[in-house]
């Protein structure tokens, strides 16, 4: 491999990580599940009421919906605090990134996706590594329970 490849693989790996624990620990887990599955209820709930077409229940529902838009800009705004740890640092580290493989070119060759330079690498390394992470993270604290 390609050792720019190889630099932006461990980087990315890194960052994506890093940002996943910071988001667990900063993120009320537990309290954006119940958001979730109230909100999805929700939802279900509506979707039958319209297919039924029952007035009746869907004017209920829809009283309800101002409770369910507060849960849902709480877990919006929920979302945006690991941001506040993270965003300063990974702008700071892709700047560097910029300056030290700007014009490298391609550095690495993926298959079916092609030739890919230190952007879209970097891209691909921190989206993969970062779905990898949090499907181990569900295994490991299913387990726990």
């Amino acid at each position: 491999m390609n050792p720019v490849a190889l630099q932006i693989l461990i980087i990315g790996a890194v960052i994506a990580v890093t940002s996943a624990v910071v988001n667990k620990k900063v993120v009320n887990q537990k309290r954006m599940k119940e958001i979730r599955a109230k909100v999805t209820d929700f939802q279900k709930r509506l979707n039958e009421a319209k297919k039924k077409n029952d007035k009746e229940l869907i004017s209920r529902l829809e009283k309800e919906q101002e409770e369910v838009m507060k849960l849902t800009t709480e877990m919006m705004m929920s979302s945006f605090k690991p941001m506040m740890y993270t965003f300063v640092p990974i702008l700071a580290i892709f700047y560097l990134l910029n300056i030290a493989y700007n014009g490298t070119g391609n550095v690495v060759d993926v298959p079916v996706v092609g030739l890919l330079n230190w952007f879209w690498w970097y891209v691909l390394v921190v989206f993969a590594v970062g779905m990898c992470f949090e499907a181990i993270y569900k295994v490991l604290t299913r387990e726990k329970k």
